[in-house]
């Protein structure tokens, strides 16, 4: 059943901290505990009888990391609550939603054989079209993502090794519209050390991909080649390129390429430009495998007075099995600066155009998005004043909305 698989992990590492004696010297525990008051002028994003309520969200959680020789840990686990005033059936109180997990850990780092686990419980959208993650209700479900990878590197010269790998990887979804699915990957990279800032390696992976939807299970293998090189001291760059192949099972077969460039550019101390391209086959959780592409370009400010970052971003998805292309682009921006020691205000906006092609209909959507926030956190006491506007217009009346938001929010942390 969909459990808390996260709780299973946590019990699993605090019975490894008492193996020994200095494990709670290793240790820090931070719980806390975070109370919301939210007022949403339009709950179910509906273009004409906009719903309107308050909604008080109740999250108590706890932090942990560990660091010792053997193991690396940060656990946040939390349980979020949300209760709508006039919508009660809205009422997020279930213990399968109001999970919220992200564990990591890590075993014997740096040593030739490694083992990594992962676990995540998110909310998160169904339908990629349109993810608004400021609304947990429409399009969205609770999301357990585990992930076991163990990896054996053999060590043939000093700068040539042989990385073995597999990785079990697994999501459940709460809704019954996500199809829950497992994948099963076994992976073998050649790795060479060219000087102390240069690597590359060629990888041979193969996945068996298996679904609640039986259409959508298949065999995947993918030929890689990669490169790694830092350009002096104020350049980065990554770059993989390949092949894969893609067998379903009822005998349907794709290809495709498979892309990853990231390029980071220091152009002054406070400035950092960036680069990156991608493009590969993608799960959604609806409508099964695509050819994502996706790029971006962004530069960031960071000093202790003010940090702001802006990106570019353009993506395009092309569904294997159905006769649908999802594209969008856009433009976001992201702002905070310290007013006093300990108050400091935010502000975020995003514009995106998206166009939607199927064979049921025809959807072109802008969207702007834009938040603020007043934070003041002094010790031990953090408390938010937010305010969210979007807009939605469309092409298909019954998908325009705007939505507003304004949050007040108190977290006590110990």
């Amino acid at each position: 059943m969909k459990l808390s698989k996260a709780i299973f992990v946590v019990l699993v590492l605090a019975g490894t901290l008492f193996l020994t004696i200095n494990a709670w010297a290793a240790l820090e525990i931070h719980p806390r505990l975070m109370v919301a008051e939210e007022y949403n002028d339009n709950i179910f994003l509906d273009d004409n009888n906009e719903e309107e309520d308050w909604i008080t969200t109740i999250e108590p959680g706890i932090s942990l990391n560990y660091d010792n020789r053997s193991l690396e840990a940060t656990v946040d686990y939390s349980l979020r609550y949300r209760f709508y005033n006039t919508n009660n059936d809205e009422n997020l109180d279930k213990f399968r939603d109001v999970q919220r997990a992200d564990v990591t850990t890590l075993f014997f780092a740096g040593r030739p054989f490694t083992l990594s686990l992962s676990e995540t419980i998110s909310r998160e959208a169904i339908d990629p079209r349109d993810d608004n993650e400021f609304n947990d209700i429409e399009n969205r479900s609770t999301v357990y993502h585990s992930t076991v990878t163990p990896e054996y590197r053999l060590q043939l010269m000093p700068t040539f090794s042989v990385v073995f790998g597999y990785t079990y990887d697994r999501f459940d979804y709460v809704d019954s519209r996500g199809n829950d699915a497992e994948e099963h990957e076994g992976r073998i990279s050649l790795v060479k050390q060219l000087s102390s800032s240069s690597e590359v390696f060629a990888r041979y992976a193969y996945a068996v991909h298996q679904s609640d939807d039986d259409a959508d299970e298949y065999d995947r293998q993918d030929y890689t080649l990669g490169l790694s090189q830092q350009l002096g001291s104020r350049t980065t760059l990554s770059i993989e390129g390949g092949y894969s192949e893609v067998d379903y099972d009822s005998g349907f077969a794709t290809d495709g390429t498979n892309w990853l460039v990231d390029v980071s550019y220091h152009l002054s101390a406070p400035v950092t430009l960036s680069l990156g391209y991608s493009q590969d086959f993608t799960t959604t959780p609806e409508d099964g495998l695509t050819e994502t592409e996706e790029a971006s370009f962004g530069v960031a400010y960071e000093k202790e007075s003010l940090t702001a970052s802006t990106e570019l971003f353009w993506n395009n998805s092309d569904y294997v099995r159905l006769n649908r292309e999802d594209e969008a682009y856009g433009v976001r921006f992201d702002l905070s600066k310290p007013l006093a020691r300990a108050l400091s205000v935010n502000f975020d906006a995003e514009y995106e155009r998206a166009e939607y092609d199927d064979i049921v209909l025809d959807e072109e959507v802008d969207r702007f998005t834009v938040g603020a926030s007043l934070d003041y956190e002094y010790r031990r006491f953090l408390a938010s004043l937010g305010y969210r506007y979007r807009i939605n217009e469309s092409d298909v009346d019954a998908n325009d909305y705007t939505n507003n938001i304004i949050t007040v929010s108190g977290t006590v942390r110990f």
